[in-house]
């Protein structure tokens, strides 16, 4: 029978620059866990950023004209707004939360602490970040952070999870792969909510390049393109939680997965949104010059 196993390791509180990889052999093998070949270590880019102690002190930050004027408009914090813009290339649009209050009994089992959340956060906004990616808010986070700080997700992550691989590597003498999860806003058919995605990886192939294979009938697929990493990260976010975060680092044993060098920002659809947009102009002007011909 094929079988995966998610092992949830807990870790001390980080709130300084630490040996990540040393306190996660240490710790798996404190717990019980042997560290094999081809484990996928799955880390939260917070345990990540927070162990490298790349913090943006709140209190540095001074809003711009342009923080200012978005604040004022959407009734989101300047500080917050500032921050968001320092780490995106573009804002692609914002949302006000306001909308949830009506349903907060339907998303929140203490309501007034709910409440007091959509009070403090009075917009998000939807950003491609400097490192590629499309994020709420660039990834701002004070959640399990010292209070005064806060992090952001503007780091190459597939480069932090290849130090980390290595690392761990010289303190066991094993291949395994890492994946750095991180939490995002998802619409998925309709349900709202939040998954945990694959922010960096190494030694793993992001995508299953299954495009084409042919079915149980023998037609080619007009899909298999899974997004493996982050199918790993949804099952681990199983186990690591969202609130009081204990278990911040998921071993993954059994799961047959294809070797790579490249990581998650080799997928990113940002990466290629100039040719997609010339596909998609150039397919938009042959559809109306087909209609036109039509109706001659």
């Amino acid at each position: 029978m094929y079988t995966l196993r998610f092992i949830g390791i807990k870790l001390p509180i980080i709130e300084k620059p630490v040996n990540l990889s040393k306190i996660i052999v240490d710790e798996a093998s404190r717990q019980g866990i042997e560290i094999e070949d081809n484990d996928i270590i799955v880390v939260t880019s917070k345990i990540l950023l927070k162990s490298l102690g790349l913090f943006i002190d709140v209190d540095s930050i001074k809003p711009s004209f342009r923080a200012k004027v978005i604040s004022k408009l959407t009734g989101k914090d300047p500080i917050e707004t500032e921050i968001v813009l320092q780490h995106s290339r573009k804002v692609l649009f914002i949302v006000s939360t306001g909308f949830l209050k009506s349903i907060i009994t339907k998303i929140s089992e203490n309501v007034k602490n709910g409440l007091e959340a959509l009070d403090k956060v009075r917009a998000v906004m939807f950003v491609v970040t400097n490192n590629g990616f499309i994020a709420s808010d660039a990834g701002l986070d004070y959640s399990n952070i010292p209070p005064g700080y806060a992090i952001v997700n503007d780091y190459d992550f597939d480069e932090l999870a290849s130090r980390l691989r290595r690392d761990i590597k010289e303190l066991t003498g094993k291949n395994v792969a890492v994946v750095v999860a991180d939490t995002e806003f998802s619409i998925s058919n309709g349900k709202f909510g939040s998954l945990d995605l694959a922010v960096g990886s190494a030694g793993i192939d992001p995508i299953a390049r299954e495009f084409g294979e042919k079915d149980l009938y023998g037609r080619p697929k007009f899909g298999g393109l899974d997004i493996v990493v982050d199918e790993i990260c949804a099952g681990a976010a199983l186990l690591m939680g969202q609130v009081r975060e204990s278990v911040p680092v998921v071993i993954v044993k059994g799961l047959r997965y294809r070797y790579s060098d490249k990581g998650v920002k080799d997928v990113l659809v940002t990466k290629y949104r100039e040719k997609a947009r010339r596909i998609v102009l150039v397919s938009f002007f042959k559809n109306i010059v087909l209609k036109i011909f039509k109706v001659i």
